[in-house]
């Protein structure tokens, strides 16, 4: 089913960064809540108040859209992170949560873009892996996190875990009583909970943690490229 817009914004031709800005975070919010099967440039243009023509002009395609939207994403994201990172001072009791509730709309549309998969996905994923690198090395840095031996495979299964619960976010919810997508981020406090403990208290014997390493054939660097 094609996803019709029904608003009434008035239609605008004129090509400006505002209108390309609008267009952007239009086609994003649709997508999120639609996906990218039922959403089309027409639907989008309206939702943006600009002519169809003015989508082309501003990314040719709507493939070129669709890069275009996840380039914005995942600077997001990473924006996001590196704010974390650098936050002044004590850091208040919710802004984990509160990150996520205002982000809640690029969240979405990674969800669909999952979803989707197909070879935008991997380069998305792509682009959040190397994104991860750079906060992570700077989180180092600064003392927050500890030095990993294959510090790509960390940032690697760290998205994939991450990623994974937003995209069981419903089952969180039935177990833990609050989705980071449906909720107040203050409801989140099961979940949050769970996440800190198991980052930074041992789960696993490391008696038994180092003779498992010991068996098996030394860790190698991946690349994110297919085999």
């Amino acid at each position: 089913m094609v996803y019709q817009y029904h608003g009434t914004q008035p239609l605008e031709s004129d090509p400006t960064p505002d209108a390309r800005r609008r267009i952007l975070s239009s086609a994003i919010e649709l997508y999120g809540e639609h996906g990218f099967e039922t959403v089309t440039l027409k639907a989008i243009a309206q939702h943006a108040g600009v002519s169809a023509p003015l989508v082309i002009h501003h990314f040719g395609s709507s493939a070129g859209l669709r890069q275009a939207c996840d380039r914005h994403v995942s600077e997001g994201f990473r924006q996001a992170k590196s704010e974390g990172v650098h936050h002044a001072g004590p850091m208040p009791r919710y802004y984990a949560f509160d990150a996520i509730h205002a982000n809640r709309h690029l969240i979405k549309y990674l969800l669909n873009a999952f979803a989707a998969g197909g070879e935008e996905m991997d380069a998305l994923f792509d682009k959040l892996v190397d994104d991860a690198l750079e906060y992570t090395a700077e989180a180092e840095e600064l003392g927050l996190v500890y030095p990993s031996a294959n510090p790509r495979n960390r940032v690697v299964v760290m998205l994939l875990q991450s990623f994974g619960a937003l995209m069981l976010h419903k089952q969180m919810k039935r177990q833990l009583g609050a989705s980071p997508i449906d909720n107040n981020p203050k409801s989140l406090m099961p979940y949050i909970s769970a996440v800190v403990e198991l980052f930074t208290q041992p789960v696993i014997n490391a008696e038994m943690y180092e003779a498992l390493l010991t068996s098996q054939d030394p860790p190698t660097t991946t690349t994110g490229e297919p085999s």
